[in-house]
């Protein structure tokens, strides 16, 4: 497939993020919706996923969507692994939540990270406390994946703030959570222009740290893409196409995250009035769909219902966008 000429940007503008303390307000620090009860610490660490959309849907075992384009980015994260599932205390609580996020149930996983973070919460190392920052990062995966945006902004934000007095501000879970924090205010009309540049902070940290393949790097850029380019297609349409590139090489052509980069291409030259350009980017990605799960599956209506609409606006210029 052949997409537009536009020469892949080397050089990024220089953006400079607001600092976190000015951003983030005093009262965020605390999240009234969380519970407490008595406390026993677990022991030995381990390590999981943090996603709104779910592992199986990252990675292809369950269908995705298509309905947003800014994915809630995959990242890994550690935390005290429990020494008994049903123990009493922050442990059983994290262990009960992730059973229920397992299977879907994410009111009851929120309810019960909550509970784990407001036991942890009242640690004297609180403010440093990395299992703490690492169930807030859950806790806000929850709250994404039921839609309650500010909800997970407040929680990513507090993770944030500890990872980055324990860790400095060049950690990459600092980079990952500023990911988190700035997908949810992505998802807010009114966070917007704030996401931009904190996407683009944790794409500096990440870029710095990681191969130049790696998944989150393409995140990075599909985010860059999204928030701070949306409006110069000289700088976002690279963008993409390097997504899209890692994405192809890391999961393979078939991959729902390869679809979420052709998607998110074809509407933004919707959105510049190049109806041309994306009819070709929807197709690749009906093709993929219809493969994948079937060309009567909803995921493949979706896209074709898309691909319709950009033959119809192309063919009836004053039906599309600026037209009706």
């Amino acid at each position: 497939m052949s997409f537009a000429g536009v020469p892949l940007q080397e050089s990024y503008p220089a953006v400079s993020p607001p600092a976190i303390d000015s951003v983030w307000a005093a009262e965020t620090k605390s999240d009234k919706r969380i519970a407490y009860n008595s406390m026993s610490v677990g022991g030995r660490d381990a390590c999981f996923p943090i996603e709104g959309d779910s592992i199986e849907d990252r990675l292809g075992r369950r269908p995705f969507s298509g309905k947003r384009a800014l994915l809630l980015p995959l990242t890994t994260m550690c935390v005290g692994l429990f020494p008994a599932a049903d123990e009493i205390g922050w442990a059983g609580y994290e262990a009960q939540g992730d059973h229920a996020r397992s299977v879907g149930n994410w009111s009851e996983a929120e309810q019960a990270y909550a509970m784990a973070v407001g036991l942890l919460d009242r640690t004297v190392d609180k403010d440093v406390n990395l299992d703490l920052a690492a169930l807030l990062n859950k806790l806000g995966a929850t709250r994404f994946k039921q839609n309650d945006f500010a909800g997970a902004e407040t929680v990513f934000r507090r993770a944030l703030t500890i990872y980055t007095s324990a860790k400095g501000a060049e950690d990459l879970h600092v980079a990952d959570t500023l990911d988190l924090v700035a997908s949810a205010l992505f998802e807010q009309q009114q966070g917007r222009a704030l996401a931009g540049p904190l996407f683009f902070r944790a794409w500096v940290i990440r870029d710095g740290m990681l191969r130049p393949d790696h998944p989150a790097i393409a995140d990075s850029l599909h985010h860059l893409a999204m928030s701070l380019y949306s409006d110069n297609l000289s700088m976002a349409i690279p963008l993409f196409l390097r997504s899209r590139d890692i994405r192809e090489k890391v999961f393979g052509h078939d991959h729902p995250l390869v679809v979420n980069s052709l998607n998110a291409m074809a509407q933004l030259y919707e959105k510049h009035n190049r109806p041309d350009l994306a009819i070709p980017l929807y197709q690749a990605a009906l093709t993929i769909q219809e493969k994948v799960f079937g060309p009567n599956a909803s995921e493949t209506q979706q896209i074709r219902s898309s691909l319709n609409t950009a033959h119809g606006w192309k063919d009836h210029p004053q039906e599309g966008p600026n037209g009706r």
